[in-house]
């Protein structure tokens, strides 16, 4: 191949890397965004007639890249970025003003100023790579290697085949460069584009996380809101509208069969409060709610109907078994009470007794008064159910 097509071949590559360093890779090192002088010098010793030969030229155009390239170095290592259009600028005069002076000098010199340079570049090259761990800059000192070894073998040769074989290899050396940094390039992006995703993940689980955190706080509050209207505050059993609306939904619930309650309260309560206070009254609510509420299922519920009256509801139990159940705490209440209170109990079972709440609470309050007019501290039932002793 001529030297001519070589040189030709390196002012295209020169010029790709202008284009890639401008437009692709616009946040790369300063020193090698504007490869235009080292462009359009060849361009001008190959269309231009002049008075030293295209090889000396283009010696002199490696001597003034490489001077250019060495004093960026210098700049960059004492932490001056000098701009990249300025120095291609500055390298474009100094290649045309010393066409003149380089047709003069012997080209001894111009081949050790070559070297000078080429080796002050390569040397600048390495003190840099000590001060980065960028693994790009760890290949282009590599590559800037062979770059010096066609400088080496342009600048040594007086021979047509050894400058052919100098400039080849300082092509190759520009294809490299181009190779590594469009390498660097497309893993720099698959590596912002992984982060990106990374980050993108990470901000939708914490939105997902902050969502659900504040659903279930808003969750929280609604149920905290739900409870404390249905609460009775005295005795935290649930109140009159907490009982329709639980009663109800067993009503309504077609897994439920069959469940049993019992209205019940405090026998002479009047006198407790006349004879030792209401706070003493209010400790014989509380504590009768407090134990009902422990010693039974959970899924029992009580509820205070009000005043010192109670209804405890029981899903799944019928009529015999929530006798058992009142009779054990009426005894429980009699024996743990302090001070000493009995109660009285009346219940109804659904569906036998009753289809809706109100016939239910008419058949446990006939209960409730059979245990009344029976001598109180009983539980009784005066439902449609049949059963045997079923008042104490």
């Amino acid at each position: 191949m001529e030297i001519k097509a070589i040189l030709i071949l390196s002012a295209m590559l020169f010029g790709i890397s202008f284009f890639m360093h401008t437009f692709i890779i616009p946040n790369d090192q300063s020193y090698n965004r504007l490869d235009f002088m080292p462009a359009l010098a060849l361009l001008y010793v190959l269309t231009q007639t002049l008075l030293i030969s295209s090889v000396n030229a283009f010696r002199l155009m490696i001597a003034v890249l490489y001077l250019g390239y060495a004093i960026m170095r210098l700049l960059t290592l004492k932490g001056v970025n000098l701009s990249a259009v300025a120095t291609g600028l500055i390298q474009t005069a100094v290649f045309f003003g010393s066409i003149q002076i380089a047709s003069k000098l012997p080209i001894f010199w111009l081949n050790t100023i070559n070297i000078l340079l080429g080796a002050a570049f390569l040397v600048l090259s390495i003190l840099q790579l000590r001060q980065s761990d960028k693994k790009i800059d760890r290949d282009l000192s590599e590559i800037n290697v062979i770059g010096f070894i066609a400088l080496l073998i342009l600048s040594l040769s007086s021979g047509y085949y050894m400058l052919n074989v100098g400039t080849g290899v300082f092509c190759l050396h520009q294809l490299a460069e181009l190779v590594i940094y469009t390498k660097h390039d497309r893993i720099l992006r698959t590596s912002v584009s992984t982060r990106l995703k990374e980050l993108e993940n990470r901000f939708e689980r914490t939105v997902e996380f902050e969502a659900k955190k504040r659903t279930s706080v808003m969750a929280d509050k609604i149920e905290h809101i739900r409870e404390k209207s249905q609460k009775d505050p005295m005795t935290k059993a649930l109140n009159r509208h907490g009982l329709t609306s639980e009663i109800n939904n067993l009503i309504r619930d077609p897994a439920i069969k069959i469940f049993s309650i019992a209205i019940f309260d405090i026998d002479h309560f009047k006198s407790i409060n006349d004879t030792k206070g209401h706070i003493v009254g209010d400790e014989c609510l509380k504590f009768l709610s407090y134990t009902f509420m422990i010693s039974n299922r959970k899924t029992d519920m009580l509820g205070r109907y009000g005043g010192d009256e109670f209804i405890l509801i029981m899903p799944h139990v019928n009529a015999p078994a929530a006798l058992e159940i009142c009779e054990r705490m009426r005894g429980l209440i009699q024996s743990k009470s302090v001070p000493k209170f009995t109660i009285s109990l009346g219940i109804a079972t659904y569906p036998y007794d009753g289809r809706a709440f109100t016939s239910l609470l008419e058949v446990a309050d006939k209960g409730l008064y059979k245990a009344k007019e029976g001598g109180r501290n009983r539980v009784a039932y005066d439902g449609n159910v049949f059963i045997k002793n079923e008042t104490k």
